[in-house]
């Protein structure tokens, strides 16, 4: 693991007591959630892979509207450890499994799970195709691939001007809704969290135009047997 990996797992392994109350607390962020469960199509006994799935956000909302399995990933054991706490707590431990895995490094067999979801997590990932190429081995025939994320290209150079003032432009609806809605904590930690982007420090972000060709390179293709679903994480 290299130096820049160790230290963007640390980041997470500090945001994760605060995850809840800053990013959690985001109406929007709650609305892309909800359209992610809504798209995948969920029903009952579906197996649903939650890639990154943090503190556990995504899959609860998952298993509110239907019930399925759910298999969590996610790299971070700090996150991991507050989303087995709610496990417990509300007695869910037979229908939710969870693995600290990276998702370039997915170990489950292919033809496993009928939807797979992702919401702001695979931008992280520097190297996206084989991540999308492993994703569709991994769905059964039939399977959805719903992906949540920001609608945001951060490739170029560092030093160019014009790039930093898309980001920034990009960027500044999101800490407005940050300090609205969670207060200065929230802020600060979405503040931080926007500086990696510009910098291309572990955050990886590509337009939804650059997903779609990396869908479609992947053989995620848009048709009745293996659909995908890029939806916006940001912008209404």
């Amino acid at each position: 693991m290299g130096k820049k990996e160790n230290t963007t797992k640390d980041w997470f392994g500090n945001w994760a007591n605060e995850y809840d109350s800053s990013l959690g607390k985001i109406k929007r962020h709650h609305k892309l959630l909800d359209l992610v469960v809504e798209s995948s199509l969920v029903k009952k006994n579906d197996r649903v892979l939650d890639l990154g799935c943090g503190t556990g956000l995504l899959s609860l909302k998952f298993l509110k509207n239907a019930d399925c399995f759910i298999q969590g990933v996610d790299s971070s054991p700090e996150m991991i450890g507050i989303f087995k706490n709610k496990i417990n707590k509300l007695n869910l431990s037979e229908t939710i499994k969870l693995k600290l895995e990276k998702a370039e490094r997915l170990s489950f067999n292919n033809n496993s799970f009928d939807i797979i979801a992702s919401t702001v997590t695979l931008h992280h990932v520097k190297n996206k195709y084989p991540v999308l190429k492993k994703i569709n081995g991994l769905l059964k025939p039939g399977g959805r691939f719903i992906l949540g994320d920001i609608d945001m290209d951060t490739t170029g150079r560092l030093t160019d001007p014009k790039r930093l003032l898309k980001i920034v432009d990009y960027l500044k609806e999101e800490y407005a809704l940050a300090l609205k809605e969670g207060g200065l904590k929230a802020f600060s930690r979405m503040y931080n969290n926007g500086k990696k982007h510009i910098l291309n420090d572990g955050e990886y972000c590509v337009s939804f135009q650059q997903w779609k060709e990396l869908c479609q390179r992947a053989d995620l293709k848009k048709s009745p047997s293996n659909p995908y679903r890029i939806l916006n994480g940001l912008k209404s």
